[in-house]
């Protein structure tokens, strides 16, 4: 009886196994022809998603133009309440409040 037993313990195993195998197979199978299906080569993939219409030069100057504009703000510096006195040296005066503190501006035009 006990050798029955592991006889059929051991053909179901074998079952098992091949049932496994099985599944391993359909599984590579179905998984290698989706990958190959969905998989486009970097040529492929910037031709879909280049543009059909080119750029115009003007609106690239116009959009040139507004960044530039947007950093050249972006470092602007206003000082309010500052007074003034004849024949003064505003250059080193701003440079001086901005180093206390601690900034060290590049002083263009004042």
């Amino acid at each position: 009886a006990q050798k029955t037993i592991i006889k059929l313990q051991s053909e179901l195993l074998s079952v098992k196994d091949q049932q496994m195998d099985s599944i391993r197979t359909t599984v590579e199978t179905s998984v290698s022809s989706t990958v190959k299906e969905e998989m486009k080569s970097y040529s492929a993939a910037v031709q879909s998603s280049v543009m059909e219409k080119p750029v115009s030069q003007t609106i690239l100057k116009k959009v040139v133009q507004d960044v530039v504009q947007g950093e050249d703000r972006a470092k602007n510096v206003m000082i309010f309440g500052l007074e003034e006195e004849t024949e003064e040296d505003l250059g080193v005066k701003v440079n001086e409040i901005l180093q206390s503190l601690g900034e060290k501006p590049r002083v263009e035009a004042c």
